[in-house]
């Protein structure tokens, strides 16, 4: 098995990321040009858009200097985000459970930069998309209206975060968010408002759409897809919160294990 990912078309930020994390191995210029078959005008290019991304995370996973990525962490030091990027370079097909823990992932972060609750459906007992509503309506203290239909797993929503003022009155900070690990997340549909402000009797004033992505969501493609789904929580803005806080014990073994898995197995 070759030291070093292979390259892909592409997706060429994310196959330099998570070579320097993998072995926390510094990449030159010289070497990703011979890596990935480009010329030096190209390579400068991708060298250009991680500098202009190193400072956008609040604790830089990499450093650049005299044309040499050199990385600030191991795999296994920030093993949620090297999820992130497996997913985004190779694509969440792959059944090994990694989507389920892509959204426990993405509640954390949500958790943490709401400095409230979440409610994750589904997870980790496998009950009725009905009982789960129910049991948001009491947290929530929020009147329970209609039942979902029986075909539903969850509507399109994975996660509900909410700041409670805790009055035992309504009318809180909710966030409702689907949790997207696939490369096609941009083509998912919208969380259907007209249901789930029927389901729970909540202000649409109080509600927040929210959608996640292992992608990092350039600017030029940000108010786009902004307008369509509502906050975005790509992968910057994962990191950022995620780690601001301890990450959960049971979520950084079970994503260790899969990560080593892959690793393992081969990237």
């Amino acid at each position: 098995m070759s030291q070093y990912i292979g390259f892909k078309t592409g997706r060429e930020i994310e196959w330099l990321e998570l070579n320097l994390l993998k072995d926390k191995r510094p990449l030159s210029k010289s070497l990703i040009c011979s890596l990935s078959g480009e010329d030096e005008t190209i390579v400068d290019e991708w060298i250009s858009i991680l500098e202009s991304r190193a400072n956008l995370y609040k604790n830089p996973i990499y450093t650049i200097s005299n044309n040499r990525i050199i990385p600030n962490f191991l795999w296994d030091e920030i093993p949620e985000y090297f999820l992130c990027l497996f997913y985004a370079f190779n694509g969440a097909n792959d059944n090994s459970g990694g989507t389920n823990l892509f959204e426990r992932i993405s509640g954390e972060a949500l958790k943490n930069f709401i400095n409230g609750e979440i409610f994750t459906l589904g997870f980790p007992v496998k009950i009725g998309f009905n009982d789960n509503l129910n049991e948001v309506s009491k947290l929530c203290n929020e009147v329970r209206g209609q039942r979902a239909d029986s075909s539903y797993k969850d509507d399109g929503v994975d996660v509900v975060g909410y700041k409670s003022f805790n009055d035992d009155r309504g009318s809180n900070l909710y966030v409702l968010l689907q949790c997207a690990a696939g490369k096609h997340w941009t083509a998912k549909k919208p969380i259907i408002m007209n249901r789930w402000d029927k389901y729970i009797l909540w202000y649409r004033e109080n509600i927040i759409q929210s959608i996640s992505t292992v992608d990092y969501v350039e600017k030029k493609k940000w108010e786009k897809n902004a307008s369509t789904f509502g906050m975005l929580l790509d992968r910057l803005r994962i990191y950022n919160f995620l780690y601001e806080k301890e990450v959960d014990t049971a979520l950084r073994r079970d994503v260790s294990k899969w990560c080593n898995d892959k690793i393992i197995q081969g990237i």
